[in-house]
This record gives C-alpha cells, sequence and structure tokens, in this order.
C-alpha cells in the first residue's frame, strides 16, 4: 500500500441537473485509514502499530502488537525493557511484552 500521500480521486455526478462533486478515498488511502484504526487496539505503551493483509482490494486479516494472549499488558503492568546493538551499531531500547503485528 502507498503512504498517507496517495491521491484522492473525484467523482462526478449529475443529480437534478446541478453538479454534484464527492471527494472518495483511494484504496490505498481506504485500507490505510483501517490501518491506523486497528493499531488504536494496540496494548503496547511506546508504539501503536497495526497491520491489514489485503489481496485484489478485499482484507484478509488484521492485527496489532501488544503482549501473547494470556500475559500482562504493558498498558497494565508496564514495558519490560531491553538495550541491544543493531548491525547498524546504533543502540535500541525494545520491550520484551510485545509482540509487532
Amino acid at each position: 500500500m502507498c503512504g498517507a500521500g496517495a491521491a484522492r480521486t473525484a467523482r462526478r455526478a449529475v443529480r437534478g441537473g446541478r453538479r454534484h462533486v464527492s471527494e472518495r478515498p483511494s484504496w490505498d488511502e481506504y485500507f490505510m485509514t483501517i490501518t491506523r484504526q486497528v493499531a488504536e487496539r494496540s496494548t503496547c505503551l511506546r508504539a501503536k502499530v497495526g497491520a491489514v493483509i489485503v489481496r485484489d482490494r478485499s482484507i484478509l486479516a488484521t492485527g496489532y502488537n501488544g503482549a501473547p494472549a494470556g500475559m500482562p499488558h504493558c498498558l497494565d503492568v508496564g514495558c519490560l525493557l531491553y538495550r541491544s546493538t543493531n548491525p547498524a551499531g546504533d543502540e535500541e531500547e525494545n520491550c520484551f511484552r510485545t509482540i509487532h503485528a
């Protein structure tokens, strides 16, 4: 999917002899809007991440990051952080509790 900058399409219709123009989101915008809403279900305090898997303009699955089923959520007990160094040599801080979408 393309980002939020995808072009909007305009629909033109004639109603009662008057032209009517309404903006309709592109498919990319439509699915990105759903992805942002799915991310709101995240239980992570540090980053709300959502995912929508689409094939042929149909949603196959959605998901978001958070603790595995049956485990305490960061929202309830806080993050369990660890530090590591990535291949570029930058230090990162991540949460042990969270599974990402």
